[in-house]
Formats: C-alpha cells, sequence, structure tokens
C-alpha cells in the first residue's frame, strides 16, 4: 500500500504484472481480513497508478464483481468502494463489456450486483453513447427481467427507470416486448422518480 504511493513509473511498468498476479490470488485467501486489506491495496492503486491498471481494468472489474457477494460485509462493501471508483475514473466501454458478459450468471448475488453495478454505469453515460450500447446489454437486461427472483426483479426495474429518465421518448421502443405488468412497474417509478428529479412525467406506452 506504501508502495502503491510511489510515483516512480519506471518501477510500476516492471513490477506490475508480479504485483497484480499475486492480489488477484490473495482476494481468495481464507481469511477474510486478508481479503479487506487486499482490496483496499487495490483501492489505492485503482487511484494512484491508473497509468499501470489501465490495461488490466477489466480483470480487476471481474474478480471485485465476483467479490461483492463475499459473506463478510467489510469485504463486500470494500469491493463496491473499488468499482465504483473504478467506474467513475476508467474507460466505461471497458466497464460494461465485463458487466455484461457476467449478466448471464446463474449467482443470484452476483447478477443483482452487476445489474447495481450497470445502473451506476448508466448514469455516466451521455445519452447518445447509451443508445448506441443498449444493444450490447438491453436483450439480456430484459431477460432477466423473468428471473425467479423478486430481488433480481426489482434491480432490473431500477436499471431500465435509470435508462428511461435518461433517454426519454427515445427509449419507448425498446420497451415494447414487457408485458403490461412489467410496462406499468417501469412507467410508474419512472414517473415517481421524474416528478421528485424535475416535477415531469413521462408518457403512458401504449
Amino acid at each position: 500500500m506504501e508502495a502503491s504511493k510511489d510515483s516512480n513509473h519506471l518501477i510500476w511498468t516492471k513490477h506490475f504484472n508480479q504485483i497484480m498476479k499475486v492480489f488477484i490470488e490473495v482476494l481468495d485467501d481464507p481469511d477474510s481480513s486478508t481479503r479487506e486489506l487486499t482490496l483496499q491495496l487495490v483501492a489505492d492503486m485503482v487511484n494512484k497508478q491508473k497509468d499501470a491498471m489501465e490495461d488490466s481494468i477489466e480483470l480487476v472489474i471481474e474478480k471485485l464483481l465476483n467479490i461483492a457477494n463475499d459473506a463478510v460485509s467489510k469485504v463486500s462493501t470494500e469491493a463496491e468502494k473499488c468499482l465504483s471508483s473504478i467506474l467513475f475514473e476508467y474507460d466505461p466501454f471497458k466497464c460494461l463489456s465485463v458487466i455484461v458478459a457476467l449478466l448471464f450468471t446463474e449467482d443470484e448475488k452476483t447478477l443483482i450486483f452487476c445489474i447495481k453495478t450497470l445502473t451506476k454505469l448508466v448514469n455516466r453515460l451521455s445519452q447518445e453513447e447509451l443508445l448506441a450500447q443498449l444493444p450490447s446489454f438491453l436483450p439480456v437486461l430484459l431477460c432477466t427481467f423473468r428471473n425467479r427472483s423478486a430481488e433480481v426483479r426489482k434491480t432490473v426495474v431500477s436499471c431500465l427507470v435509470n435508462i428511461y429518465i435518461t433517454l426519454g421518448k427515445a427509449f419507448r421502443p425498446y420497451l415494447r416486448d414487457l408485458n403490461g405488468t412489467q410496462l406499468r412497474l417501469v412507467t410508474l417509478y419512472t414517473n415517481r422518480i421524474s416528478q421528485f428529479r424535475k416535477g415531469t412525467c413521462v408518457e403512458a406506452i401504449n
């Protein structure tokens, strides 16, 4: 952690692969305090060694998404903090590619966290960027809306609402395949949040 504060980029370039290999392995350590401390190291590297981390950030994101459902709350909280930093500091399209791949997971906790992470990422994209990226993740997200878990479906609604608020009318054609109940839920919560933020409503989709 002390070394991560070193601004000597030559040192980090020389030893980065070794450091990366070790911390990825140690994140699976059976001792939760070791996992927590390692995540604090990752957070330092994400913030202070961005140039070195850039090319390997997909691997880090995937590992963090899988650790985020750790049974120990301190560990999962640290993983979430790391992910939040990455989402706002690194290439959003690299982040998106990893999240989309994990939307196919059968692990409920990981799936929920992936969708929540996707929601945060959606809020970072411009309207044009979001529209361009919809085909890469919306089909699987809509499919996940039929998941047996109520918690998963609730998380999907939240994500769709954020997309709807960002895109407005342009998002309506993408919702045609939702059934009546699903569509009412999305429209209801979109209106609630829109009214709270802007005092406006979206029009119902017939």
